[in-house]
């Protein structure tokens, strides 16, 4: 997985959203923007990305903004990093078209294999566990 400003700035706004959304009321990206000092046209993109991947949904008004278009307990972080990013494989090892060699390479077992932990890692973790938990004991690779 890449972990690029992009899921950094999404992980961040949807977990300030879920920490403001008192009873489901629409969070202002003017709001989250000031909170978590991401630059607003850029929040914009974000959510127009989180949008389309069914993760938030705008409503529109002089109260409007954002809120969840589905229960943040099933959003994970993994699905918040597939809405925003183009690539998710932090390796540049995911088969023979991105591989120096033109076939898999000697390593490539031990890069797919750690794709596959960060990757089932983050299926785990949900936005409400991170608002809920901001301070998660330190995971030893070996629970992993």
């Amino acid at each position: 997985m890449n972990f690029t400003t992009k899921s950094h700035y999404a992980v961040n706004a949807l977990a300030d959203l879920e920490y403001l959304s008192a009873h489901d009321s629409p969070v202002s990206l003017k709001d989250i923007s000031a909170r978590q000092g991401i630059n607003l046209t850029y929040l914009e993109q974000l959510f127009r990305k989180l949008r389309i991947a069914g993760i938030v949904k705008s409503v529109r008004g002089r109260k409007g903004g954002y809120v969840y278009a589905t229960s943040p307990k099933n959003i994970t972080i993994k699905k918040i990093m597939e809405a925003v990013e183009e690539n998710l494989d932090s390796t540049n090892c995911s088969g023979t078209s991105t591989c120096h060699f033109g076939n898999k390479c000697n390593s490539h077992k031990l890069w797919d294999d750690l794709n596959n932990v960060v990757d089932n890692f983050l299926s785990e973790i949900s936005i409400v566990d991170l608002v809920e938990k901001p301070k998660r004991p330190h995971i030893a690779l070996k629970e992993i």
